[in-house]
């Protein structure tokens, strides 16, 4: 049943992500969404790429390589390859994690003012010398004049030895205009601003927001085609001028 206690299971969900213990990678912008169908195979693809005039932040590039299956009607599982160019001169695209995503749906959509779910990560660094992480938090819904509004609030802690004390505060954002048409827009963001109690300057903090369109394709071969993608706009000084980011997901339905 997704209409177990809230407390019972962000509990079970904060104790998970506590006790597994698994590198903070590059984020790979994406908005989580408090949904789990149970059944749903799915093959997903996300990335970026970002160019700015400041040689230390251009040619930022981010791929992640998803799958995922919905285990029941509360929680859905995924399995992520991420690869990840920090911006700057004389970096290379590295394979530096390996991801247990976990989501967890509480109610049915609609059913209350609000659609709550949880969201548990856990990352194993890939390089040398790095370090393992784990990123939790709530993903909060809510529809209202014809839009739908997800907000993703996460605590991305570092484990392992070389680890910081201190966790990250994470956030990103999307509103998306629910027109019925083939393609949809919207608009996101997303944000990191460093240790919790000891945020850094805003300078050196990386927030970006842009334009973004969706859509999707039904009845392509056993299943469905889901797409978005946009630019971004930084912020600050520490993010590149401009992101483009794209995602793509194949969903299938046993």
């Amino acid at each position: 049943m997704r209409n177990i206690s809230l407390p019972v299971a962000f509990g079970l969900a904060f104790l998970a992500a506590m006790v597994l213990r698994v590198n903070p990678a590059h984020a790979d912008f994406k908005v989580q969404y408090p949904d789990a169908e149970p059944g749903e195979f799915e093959l997903e693809e996300i990335g970026s790429y970002g160019r700015s005039g400041n040689p230390a932040t251009h040619n930022e590039q981010s791929f992640v390589h998803e799958i995922g299956y919905g285990v029941n009607n509360f929680w859905h599982t995924e399995l992520e390859l991420e690869t990840d160019r920090p911006g700057g001169p004389g970096n290379r695209l590295k394979f530096d994690q390996l991801t247990w995503e976990n989501r967890f749906q509480f109610t049915e959509r609609g059913q209350y003012w609000l659609d709550p779910g949880f969201f548990a990560e856990y990352g194993h660094g890939m390089l040398k010398d790095s370090t393992n992480e784990t990123k939790f938090g709530p993903i909060l819904r809510k529809e209202f004049f014809g839009t739908a509004n997800t907000v993703n609030i996460f605590f991305e802690k570092e484990l392992g030895k070389g680890a910081s004390g201190r966790p990250n505060f994470v956030y990103a954002w999307e509103t998306r205009v629910l027109t019925g048409w083939v393609i949809e827009p919207g608009i996101q963001a997303y944000g990191e601003t460093g240790p919790i109690g000891h945020f850094l300057p805003i300078s050196g903090q990386d927030h970006r927001i842009g334009p973004q369109m969706f859509g999707a394709i039904h009845g392509l071969g056993p299943g469905t085609l889901r797409f978005n993608g946009g630019i971004l706009f930084g912020l600050t000084p520490a993010t590149p001028r401009q992101t483009l980011r794209w995602q793509a997901e194949y969903e299938i339905h046993f």
